[in-house]
């Protein structure tokens, strides 16, 4: 009797185990804290500085300082806004960089990606590519310019 009392309760020991792994929600935490890494723009768009926990897609997004070129026309400057990118879409796959400030916003996706797991490093070279939209009205602008993602 006693050994199927303890074969009883071991068996539910390792159901309840099995079924808390089931029902847990979440990923663990990342050691370390939040990321952090440089990112640079080079060309029609300039910028370069290290952001803390970069572009997750349902935000916080970053605060960063970008220069437009005078391939944006009136909207040439720099710019104190908010910054986020990611890959889009299936095989081929593309890559998406967003900013904005209170008053513009600017989308562009495409490019060439290389994305070089060993050194920690995402480049994106966009050639001819990209739309700008400001407030209501949306003016197609070509942009060229190489994004740099390194992780430290």
């Amino acid at each position: 009797m006693k050994g199927r009392f303890v074969a009883f309760v071991g068996v539910f020991c390792i159901a309840s185990l099995i079924a808390s792994g089931v029902y847990a929600k979440g990923k663990p935490d990342k050691p370390g804290g939040p990321e952090i890494e440089w990112i640079s723009f080079v060309g029609d768009l300039k910028g370069g500085q290290l952001v803390v926990g970069c572009c997750p897609n349902a935000g916080p997004w970053p605060a960063y300082t970008m220069t437009l070129s005078d391939a944006f026309g009136a909207l040439q400057g720099t710019y104190l806004g908010q910054l986020f990118m990611n890959f889009k879409g299936k095989k081929p796959q593309e890559y998406k960089v967003q900013f904005w400030t209170d008053d513009i916003f600017f989308e562009i996706v495409g490019g060439e990606i290389d994305n070089d797991k060993k050194n920690k490093t995402l480049t994106v070279r966009f050639n001819q590519e990209g739309q700008v939209m400001h407030g209501s009205v949306t003016s197609p602008v070509w942009v060229t310019f190489d994004l740099t993602r390194k992780r430290p």
